[in-house]
């Protein structure tokens, strides 16, 4: 037999979050009630037109003249137009750009192969656990520099002294939902054209922005697209987290050191790797683009803003320090008294209130949990009666 690969053994043996699900179920099995405000998943249905799209194109596939077989790696075409029609009809963006995946963990946890294992790759702390674990995974672990978000400098990350190849920035932030100001990204596009680096934006939460200080696209920025590849999500603007759909745009002029394009690494990867979305969940995602879908789908987005900024206000009156929560669904709250994140996390959980530690994001997160505005508006209601009785 083979030998394992050895940089899967550099992982943390226990995936942290399903500690966390182990620590709830059994506070389920004790019948109490849960609430949980630490969900990232979606908990309203999804919008009626995306039913019908998904519907209508099954009902395709009972046709010989519109049966549909593979479909092509990068997406097909009606779905990349929508894109560019909407998304980046500001913007000099091509069709063969634009790359449709099967979420934004296919792609984060992907686009590091085709880089070299000795890339120098930048951080945040705190994050989505994923952008370390897939470059670990690729042999990186002594490679990664972090990148801090510090509460005195309103959690927006500082440019290194060090330079590096690779950039991870998502801005609205998992997990403190803060939203980096245009002038902070403009220093970090500035940043990677000075030092030939790469960033990777994560726009996964681009749908709850509304502050005027901050930009839905970091290719608002001048020079951004010499630099950036952008991804975005289905599934927390429009619910798709069990359908799985997403997509990355690739400026072609976007070169490695050794001058091969990442636009044409990508095309080649995924037609080796991935064998493409189905017809029926592009068409859904087509179906987004629609007058009726955006309505559909900001009425949603907007009552998930909502119970975040009820969330928000409520912690606020309880007396927590608490952040973020305007242009994402998520808050990221100051442990009380000094309490580490687990201790403070298990104080709520014996209040029946599910979070996320912030340790889990990174060891700067420390001393911090995550609320989640996805929950219902009623679960959140009860959960601040609770906290007000701790």
């Amino acid at each position: 037999m083979p030998k394992a690969n050895s940089n899967l053994l550099k992982l943390k043996k226990d995936y942290f979050f399903n500690k966390i699900e182990k620590k709830v179920l059994l506070k389920k099995e004790s019948n109490k009630k849960i609430l949980n405000l630490g969900i990232g998943d979606i908990t309203q249905p999804l919008a009626p037109i995306v039913i019908e799209a998904i519907k209508f194109a099954a009902d395709e596939m009972r046709e010989e003249k519109t049966l549909k077989g593979y479909g092509p790696s990068t997406g097909y075409d009606f779905l990349k137009q929508k894109i560019l029609d909407n998304d980046y009809k500001n913007f000099d963006i091509k069709i063969d750009e634009i790359f449709i995946s099967s979420g934004m963990k296919y792609s984060l946890s992907n686009i590091s192969d085709l880089f070299s294992e000795k890339s120098i790759v930048g951080i945040l702390d705190p994050a989505y656990p994923l952008y370390t674990d897939a470059n670990i995974i690729n042999g990186r672990k002594q490679n990664i520099v972090y990148l801090p978000l510090l509460e005195e400098n309103n959690f927006e990350p500082l440019l290194p002294k060090k330079k590096l190849d690779i950039i991870y920035l998502c801005s609205p932030n998992n997990p403190t939902g803060i939203a980096f100001s245009k002038k902070n990204l403009k220093n970090w596009v500035d940043y990677a054209k000075k030092n030939n680096s790469l960033i990777i934006f994560d726009g996964a939460y681009e749908a709850f922005i509304t502050s005027k200080n901050t930009i839905k696209s970091i290719y608002e920025i001048e020079n951004a697209k010499d630099v950036t590849i952008e991804m975005r999500s289905f599934s927390k603007k429009a619910g798709f987290t069990s359908l799985r759909c997403s997509y990355l745009v690739i400026p072609k002029n976007i070169k490695t050191l050794d001058n091969l394009s990442v636009n044409s690494l990508w095309n080649r990867y995924i037609d080796t790797k991935f064998g493409g979305i189905s017809y029926p969940i592009q068409k859904a995602a087509e179906a987004t683009y629609s007058l009726v879908g955006k309505t559909q789908i900001d009425e949603i987005i907007l009552s998930y803003k909502k119970n975040t900024k009820y969330l928000l206000d409520g912690l606020k009156k309880l007396g927590y320090r608490a952040y973020g929560g305007i242009d994402s669904p998520y808050i990221w709250c100051k442990c009380p008294k000094n309490a580490s994140s687990i201790d403070f996390f298990d104080r709520l959980l014996e209040k029946n209130i599910v979070t996320i530690p912030g340790i889990g994001f990174g060891s700067l997160g420390e001393g911090f949990v995550r609320f989640s505005g996805f929950a219902n508006f009623e679960t959140i209601k009860e959960a601040l009666l609770n906290l007000g009785a701790l």
